[in-house]
């Protein structure tokens, strides 16, 4: 059977059962192909599919998932939800009754399933050739590919909710090795679009090569206290290591920093940051969340005062609050909370201008490892390549240096945001942050 059969099959075995149920299930594809030197170097298809229950028996929730959509085995993943309530405590929750609200546009392009894996490779090669005559510091593209994927997921629940969601999307991408003197660097750059039209060679290509090119020849700067601003490139990418610290339920287990800090000031430079499913241009797009809940912009911090926590039904119950619409889940896993789309509003300051904000200051344009940070207790201890700048003008790249800090405390030292968001169709969308004192050892 298909996935819309296994849904509407484990809904009528679940009402004869369950008190109440929720049912997700997911299908998802891949299509991907990479080049080196000229040459196909691989082809990769993937494809899944599951369907996850979360049954409950009074007021008892129990989870179970399977992958493979027969009669027999929905069967089986019933009788095990039923019989994992015997394991769990009481959830008092009311899973959601049906609401008329208008279904927000998702990212989904019918025609991307004529995408040959012979155009994929086209563009790929097309890349390459323009990497090297770009520059002849670059010696190899050893990642560079082409793949387009799609998925879709179905939520129905006991109350009568039902609705589906689907998207789709292709992307392609670079990273090359240049050389000068001895010095070698990786530059990379991808783009994602719902058509493979608007993916452009030339610019995939160009950035790639910048961003290998302005590391090369690096220099030793003094170690010390000293500004950074983090470039737009990887701000998100370091705020989203701390995502967490804004979840609910880890506050309420006493793992983020934030615990007791509602309404208070936790952030300089009048920062706003938003988990916002609202934006139709973003991947992270939703109407409703992964308990059915209707999904709206939360202001998570305003004006740099922490406003509100993320929540799905059991972690606002626990308040005895209403969930925010925070909700996530896949087939296979229990619900969580998370983000959609991580966004922090734009200052006035192109990112250049925040470098004169300083006499001196490093600007970060590249992240190596998260080993050293934590978002339970905030620390900060990561590897960091990026240009060193005096009075608002570049010097020379630096490599080597990493930051210390605790990532909590230096929101509240935030002293401006930037006005442009990184060029990328990310979730993630984070302005370059300027922060005056950061520990920097080089």
């Amino acid at each position: 059977m298909n996935i819309f059969e296994a849904v509407q099959f484990l809904s009528d075995e679940a009402k004869k059962s369950t008190t109440a149920f929720d049912i997700v299930a997911g299908h998802s594809k891949s299509e991907g192909v990479s080049v080196f030197q000229g040459k196909v170097q691989n082809t990769e298809i993937s494809e899944s599919v599951g369907v996850g229950i979360r049954a409950f028996c009074g007021a008892k929730p129990g989870y179970a998932y399977t992958e493979r959509l027969t009669e027999s085995a929905l069967m089986q993943t019933l009788k095990d939800a039923l019989q994992h309530t015997k394991l769990t405590k009481d959830l008092p929750i009311s899973l959601p009754h049906p609401e008329n609200h208008a279904f927000r546009r998702e990212h989904y392009n019918p025609h991307l399933k004529d995408v040959s894996l012979s155009q994929m490779t086209d563009l790929a090669l097309d890349i390459e050739k323009r990497c090297y005559a770009l520059s002849a510091d670059v010696k190899n593209v050893p990642y560079l590919g082409c793949q387009k994927s799609e998925s879709q997921m179905i939520f129905a629940n006991s109350n009568g909710v039902y609705f589906e969601s689907v998207g789709n999307g292709i992307g392609a991408g670079a990273g090359l090795v240049a050389e000068r003197n001895g010095s070698r660097k990786m530059g990379s750059f991808d783009q994602d679009k719902e058509r493979i039209e608007d993916i452009s060679a030339e610019k995939i290509a160009q950035k790639s090569v910048e961003r290998a090119l302005e590391l090369l020849e690096p220099q030793k700067i003094v170690s010390g206290k000293m500004p950074v601003v983090i470039s737009e490139r990887v701000a998100g990418q370091l705020l989203g290591m701390y995502a967490s610290s804004f979840i609910a339920e880890q506050v309420q287990k006493g793992q983020s920093r934030l615990q007791g800090k509602l309404g208070q000031k936790i952030a300089g430079a009048n920062l706003t940051l938003l988990s916002d499913p609202t934006r139709e241009d973003l991947p992270g797009v939703k109407t409703y969340d992964a308990e059915g809940t209707y999904a709206d912009t939360v202001t998570v911090v305003r004006d740099g005062v922490l406003s509100e926590f993320l929540y799905n039904l059991e972690t606002a119950a626990v308040e005895g609050k209403k969930s925010n619409g925070c909700a996530a889940r896949s087939y296979g896993g229990k619900v969580g909370t998370a983000f959609s789309n991580l966004v922090v509003l734009p200052g006035e300051k192109t990112t250049a201008e925040l470098l004169r904000l300083f006499p001196r200051c490093l600007l970060v344009v590249k992240l190596e490892g998260n080993s050293g940070c934590s978002a339970i207790s905030g620390d900060m201890s990561i590897g960091v390549q990026g240009l060193y700048a005096e009075n608002g003008e570049v010097l020379h790249p630096v490599e080597g240096a990493t930051l210390s800090a605790n990532f909590i405390d230096l929101l509240e030292t935030l002293v401006a945001i930037g006005s442009e968001y990184p060029d990328a169709f990310s979730g993630l969308q984070v302005p370059a942050l300027a922060f005056p004192e950061i520990s920097v050892s080089n």
